[in-house]
This record gives structure tokens, C-alpha cells and sequence, in this order.
């Protein structure tokens, strides 16, 4: 199972992708780690994957990690149902506000929002906190409802 993580902070990534390889038995050549939604949306045209953990604040450019937009992983899910690229996806972020100013969402409102719009293939909105295992279960259940398809 080829598994995408697309995260920009190295603390948040670390523990993903130890979590996937030491709890959920993942092989660490099976896992790709990209920091930026330009590089998320390259490598879904060249490479299948089986499971997508995403960030919704990634930098846009691989050249420009001070360009960091709230809702990148918003753009990637809305590449992803114009491409028919409906890989079970589990949202991992660790803000609770988006955006600026009167155009912020709260995350249970953006989990509303992407669990209607992105219902073919998004099987979770996780908020992440370091000290808490709450992401790690619900981690564990989107990746078990890949697995079963």
C-alpha cells in the first residue's frame, strides 16, 4: 500500500509517519513525503497511491516555503475530484481557524464542508495536537477503511 503524506512541519510529519510504520505495519519505502501542494499535485499525476494523509495549511511552491495558504488542502482535494483521483484521503491539521478575518472557518465547519463536497473519497478530518491520541485513532480507523476496500 503506497502511502502519500503531504505535510509541511517536520514534527507533525515525523509523527504520522512513525505512527503509520510502527503502529499500522507500513513500510517506510511505501511512504512519500511532500511539503507543499505543488508537489502534492506532481506527484498524483506520476505515482498511484493507495491512501493520502493531507495538511489544509501547506506552503503553495516548492521554491517558497514562507507561502503558506490556509487552505491548500482544500485546492488538492478539488485537483483530486477534477481528476478522478478519488484516493481515500484523512485530513490531519492543527489549526482550529482558517483563513483571515472575514473569510475564516472553524474546523467543524470545514469538516462540513469537505465531508460533503469531497464525500467519494475523504474518510476523515483529524485536528492534530502533538500530546493527544485522538489523531492517531482516527488515523487508524481511515486507514483500516482503505485497507477493507
Amino acid at each position: 500500500m503506497n502511502v502519500l503524506i503531504a505535510e509541511d512541519n517536520k514534527k507533525k510529519s515525523k509523527q504520522i509517519m512513525d505512527f503509520l510504520v510502527n503502529s499500522l505495519n507500513c513500510k517506510n519505502e511505501n511512504i512519500v513525503l511532500v511539503e507543499n501542494k505543488e508537489d502534492v499535485i506532481d506527484i498524483l499525476g506520476e505515482k498511484d497511491f493507495s491512501f493520502l494523509v493531507l495538511d489544509m495549511s501547506l506552503p503553495r511552491y516548492r521554491n517558497d516555503n514562507d507561502d503558506i495558504k490556509h487552505l491548500a488542502g482544500k485546492d488538492v482535494l478539488i485537483y483530486m475530484r477534477h481528476r478522478r483521483k478519488f484516493i481515500p484521503t484523512i485530513v490531519i491539521t492543527q489549526h482550529d481557524v482558517f483563513g483571515h478575518h472575514d473569510s475564516q472557518i472553524s474546523i467543524d465547519n470545514l469538516r462540513l464542508d469537505l465531508t460533503e463536497n469531497f464525500s467519494k473519497f475523504l474518510v476523515g478530518v483529524s485536528g492534530w495536537d502533538s500530546s493527544s491520541e485522538q489523531w492517531k485513532d482516527e488515523l487508524s480507523n481511515a486507514f483500516e477503511v482503505c485497507r477493507k476496500k
